[in-house]
């Protein structure tokens, strides 16, 4: 077809558009003039709109765009106050991690994992009575109380901006507030004294420590869960969700959406490229891609990263050390002594992680046989 031709029919249609918005604009025009009622209404309609749009809808939208990231923290740093809590929980001894982070990232974190941490963990040093355990307690009460403590003040901060947060949000944030208060962890009940005198014995109880608490925990620990899954998804990534999001999903066996995330974000985070490069080969590694987890080692460790110190990645390396093929990679850029440290530090994570739980099996057991005692007396 010609290029008039073409023209001739654009000209064509462009007519006959101009046509038919004539004709309803005119039908329009004649309605109106026949019309009384119904134009007015209309009229009040289209201006109830525009007064709508202009003086709530959009101010409110704007007001929301600046205040809703102020609810998104405030879930986010609830979020790490219970992980905190829940690491304290699992701890073998004070200001050191626990061993069990990775569960707790993954959502699988156990009633009976929860049970057993809870067996060396006691309110204040008045519990420490008995001298044949007093050693294996962990004091931990007022360090409860600062995270239930900020928890509630976030939950505050969140309800007096509840028109910026979700139902969801709501009522799974008093949901946490009501487990967190089902026992009096008050300042007052911290520092009480365990023993009570009548008739001038003292009577203590059988099991200074607050095992008793583990169903609580453990139903604590569920919402946790559901509140990692809201507050990880929120857009756009800042550096912190970024890592927490990409440990919760390798620990949780989502391995191509941990790649996917690291391979999408991990670029506006250079400072932790040694961080998030480990889990990207992890995550090569249980997709059976070993060519490329070998490649990132590779690539990661050839300038020595934390000054040259491979104990500094250990929780990475832990169940990789039989791989011959991985330790001849490190052995190229470091040094036998700097493997053999890794390989210890290693070795020695792993005995106190099954000392900590031979211990705390033992507390449980001895607590059992005092209570028992007590009741056959």
């Amino acid at each position: 077809m010609s290029q008039g031709a073409e023209m001739k029919d654009s000209n064509e249609l462009i007519e006959i558009i101009c046509e038919h918005i004539s004709g309803w604009i005119a039908s329009f025009d004649a309605w109106a003039k026949e019309s009384n009622i119904l134009l007015p209404i209309l009229l009040s309609v289209v201006a109830a709109i525009v007064f709508w749009l202009a003086f709530s809808y959009l101010p409110e939208k704007k007001r929301r765009k600046k205040l809703r990231p102020i609810v998104e923290l405030a879930l986010f740093d609830t979020y790490k106050q219970l992980f905190y809590l829940f690491d304290l929980v699992m701890r073998h001894r004070s200001h050191s991690p626990s061993f069990f982070q990775s569960k707790i990232r993954a959502g699988n974190l156990s009633e009976n994992d929860i049970k057993l941490g809870l067996q060396n963990k006691c309110l204040n040093e008045s519990y420490l009575y008995d001298p044949n355990v007093k050693d294996a307690l962990l004091v931990v009460g007022e360090e409860i109380l600062d995270r239930t403590l900020d928890i509630d003040e976030l939950a505050n901060k969140v309800l007096s901006f509840h028109t910026y947060a979700t139902a969801e949000e709501l009522v799974l944030l008093e949901k946490i507030r009501e487990k967190i208060r089902v026992y009096d962890f008050g300042e007052r009940h911290i520092k009480r004294p365990c023993g009570s005198t009548i008739n001038g014995k003292m009577f203590r109880p059988v099991d200074p420590s607050i095992s008793y608490r583990y169903k609580n925990f453990f139903e604590l620990y569920q919402l946790f869960c559901q509140l990692q899954k809201l507050v990880l998804n929120h857009r756009p990534l800042d550096r912190d969700r970024f890592l927490y999001k990409m440990q919760s999903l390798y620990h949780s066996g989502q391995y191509k959406l941990c790649s996917k995330l690291i391979h999408s974000e991990g670029s506006r985070f250079e400072k932790d490229s040694t961080l998030y490069r480990n889990y990207l080969a992890l995550c090569e590694r249980e997709l059976g891609r070993m060519k490329f987890f070998y490649k990132i080692i590779e690539d990661t460790y050839k300038s020595r990263p934390y000054g040259g110190s491979l104990v500094s990645s250990r929780g990475f390396f832990q169940d990789l050390l039989c791989d011959n093929k991985l330790i001849e990679i490190l052995a190229q850029f470091h040094s036998s002594a700097e493997i053999s440290a890794l390989i210890t530090s290693v070795e020695e994570d792993q005995k106190h992680k099954e000392a900590f739980e031979s211990a705390n099996h033992a507390l449980a057991a001895h607590f059992r046989r005092q209570v028992a005692s007590t009741s056959a007396a």
